[in-house]
Parts: C-alpha cells; sequence; structure tokens
C-alpha cells in the first residue's frame, strides 16, 4: 500500500531545505560581524509597524521572537520533505540543528550560547510544520472518495 501523503524528494523541495538549512547554519554560526547587521535590518523594519503588531509579535522580547521567526522556515521546508505522517520529525530534526548550534557557539569567538534559544528556535519549527500539515491535510482531498462514489453508481 503506497502512502498518498508522501512527498516526492523533488530537487526544488531538496534544494529548498538546504538553501534554508544553509541560512540558518549562516546566520547563527557566523561572526556577530556578519549575523549582526541581518539581525539589526529585521529589527528596523518591525520597528515600521504599528505598536501594536510589535507589542504581539514582538511580545516585549526581540530576540525570542527573533528565534522563533527564524526556524519556520527550517521546520516547513523539512516538513515538505517528510510524508505526511513523519512530518512531526521535523520539529526534532529542527530541535537538534538548533541544539547542535548552541553547542557549536560555546566555543565560537563572539558568539553566546543560550538554552532558551532551543526552546525558541524549536518552537517556531513546530509554527512552520504545522502550517505545512494543515495545507497538506487541508489541499490534498481524498482521492478514494471519486472511486468510492463511482462505485456506487455503477
Amino acid at each position: 500500500m503506497s502512502d498518498r501523503s508522501a512527498p516526492s524528494p523533488t530537487t526544488a523541495r531538496v534544494l529548498l531545505a538546504t538553501a534554508v538549512l544553509t541560512v540558518v547554519a549562516g546566520l547563527t554560526l557566523a561572526p556577530r560581524a556578519v549575523a549582526w547587521p541581518a539581525r539589526t535590518l529585521v529589527l528596523d523594519a518591525l520597528e515600521h509597524l504599528p505598536p501594536r503588531w510589535n507589542d504581539l509579535l514582538l511580545g516585549g522580547n526581540a530576540d525570542t521572537a527573533l528565534n522563533i521567526a527564524f526556524f519556520v522556515p527550517l521546520g516547513a521546508a523539512l516538513a515538505l520533505l517528510l510524508p505526511l505522517r513523519w512530518s512531526p520529525a521535523s520539529v526534532l530534526v529542527a530541535a537538534a540543528v538548533s541544539l547542535t548550534v548552541e553547542v557549536a557557539q560555546t566555543v565560537l569567538p563572539g558568539r553566546v550560547s543560550d538554552p532558551g534559544d532551543v526552546v525558541a528556535n524549536t518552537a517556531g519549527a513546530l509554527v512552520g510544520t504545522v502550517v505545512v500539515v494543515f495545507a497538506r491535510v487541508m489541499f490534498r482531498g481524498d482521492p478514494g472518495s471519486a472511486q468510492r462514489g463511482s462505485r456506487r453508481r455503477a
């Protein structure tokens, strides 16, 4: 029996996941002089939002909000590579990536490791995974329903 909800590991999906993972690794492991301008750019852009939106999005803690948002694409990209029933594994893989990054940051000059980042990053991966799972469930339809309907009419 085949799993109709299993995505084919297309080149585009693999390239997307690789690109997202590369950006995550680059920004989290790069020297602060490289990563900090990207962080500042995002925070500057968020300052142009109405104050209520800023409070809602950042919740008073910009670093946590950015860590959550940063891993949403990774969770989504990983979930797209897996069969639907295995999609939750994307959260575990993203958590492992985050843990690896935080451990690596303990030995990188100018970087600070924070266990709270692993929690925030994993939460972001969960959000990305949930979005992909929801979309796949909503848009896949039930291919068997057309076959069952044709059998009833016959």
